[in-house]
């Protein structure tokens, strides 16, 4: 069938074949709907001029410079720690600690030294503010001490109890002090009294035996014994007291008549008791007769308790008797009277 130069039932446009007819781009016309329908078609590119850059003066260059070498060795710097990662790790810490540190002691620094005109100031009024409190603390102590003990409350009774310890704790201290210096004070009887009376005041008896053990011979061993024997109750002075007598020192320094009474008192067996009769019957005094006393009991030992502990003292039968009466017969010093 020749073909009736249709397309869709529609006639060809008429072509221009002339030379002065612009080329057209052909038009494709197809059915259903075309994308150009619906978008614009694309607009071509094209070239923009270019413009000449402009030509670099000297000057320029040389502000250029100075940026262009912060920057390459910005970029090494970079670089660098890039590689070595763990060496700024360590490396930064360390630099703002000591920074820290270094501020801090600028801190510290300039604060002591605007505290410092202070602290004389207050270094400066701190006696004279001590000397008042003290001086008001005697006024009130000396008021309440002038006033009748029924007329005083609690807190007033207790603060005058407190400045009678602090001050008898005070004296046994310089009285200490005292014989310590001069040890042959204690052939005085006033001081040797003071010394037994302030030995019985717990507030007291450590610093006044102490210097009874400093005594010259036999003074302060006698002293000693004195204390702790004088009274059947145990207290901390009388052990004391006995501990100091025994000491190293302070026995070296006992009488005869005292060193027989020690030995007779730590003595334990019977043998050890009649080896120490001669001597007791040559020098001992009163303070060897409580020991002796003891040993007249014929019971206390056996399986009954009924067997004598000192049969060997037994014979010759007038040794032990003898001994005892010897003693007695002698009085030991007295010490704290004129």
């Amino acid at each position: 069938m020749p073909s009736d130069q249709t397309l869709l039932g529609l006639a060809p446009p008429p072509l221009e074949s002339t030379a002065e007819s612009p080329l057209r781009s052909p038009v494709f016309v197809r059915s259903g709907t075309s994308v150009a329908d619906i978008e614009p078609p694309p607009v071509p590119r094209m070239a923009l001029p270019s413009r000449p850059p402009a030509p670099a003066s000297s000057s320029g260059i040389a502000r250029a410079l100075p940026s262009v070498a912060s920057a390459s060795q910005f970029e090494r710097t970079r670089r660098f720690l890039g590689r070595h990662p763990a060496l700024w790790m360590l490396v930064a810490p360390g630099v703002l600690a000591v920074s820290v540190i270094v501020l801090l002691r600028a801190v510290v620094v300039h604060h002591e030294a605007k505290s410092e005109p202070k602290r004389v100031i207050l270094s400066a009024a701190q006696p004279s503010v001590a000397s008042v409190h003290h001086e008001s603390a005697a006024e009130e102590l000396a008021r309440l001490q002038s006033r009748p003990p029924e007329s005083l409350n609690a807190r007033e009774l207790s603060l005058l109890a407190d400045a009678r310890a602090e001050s008898l704790r005070d004296n046994g201290k310089a009285l200490r002090r005292k014989v310590e210096a001069n040890p042959a004070l204690g052939k005085d009887p006033v001081l040797q009294s003071e010394l037994l009376h302030l030995a019985d005041d717990a507030r007291t008896s450590g610093d006044v035996l102490a210097a009874m053990a400093a005594l010259d011979a036999p003074i302060g061993a006698d002293l000693l014994y004195e204390v702790w024997t004088r009274t059947p109750t145990r207290t901390e002075a009388t052990e004391l007291a006995r501990a100091l007598v025994f000491s190293t020192d302070v026995r070296l320094k006992t009488s005869e008549a005292l060193s027989v009474a020690l030995d007779l008192r730590t003595a334990e067996s019977c043998e050890q008791y009649k080896a120490l009769l001669p001597k007791a019957l040559k020098d001992g005094d009163r303070r060897s007769a409580p020991p002796l006393l003891k040993l007249n009991n014929k019971r206390g030992c056996g399986p009954k308790k009924r067997d004598d502990c000192y049969a060997c003292l037994r014979e010759p039968q007038d040794e032990l008797a003898a001994t005892i009466n010897a003693v007695k017969s002698r009085r030991p010093p007295e010490y704290g009277t004129p």
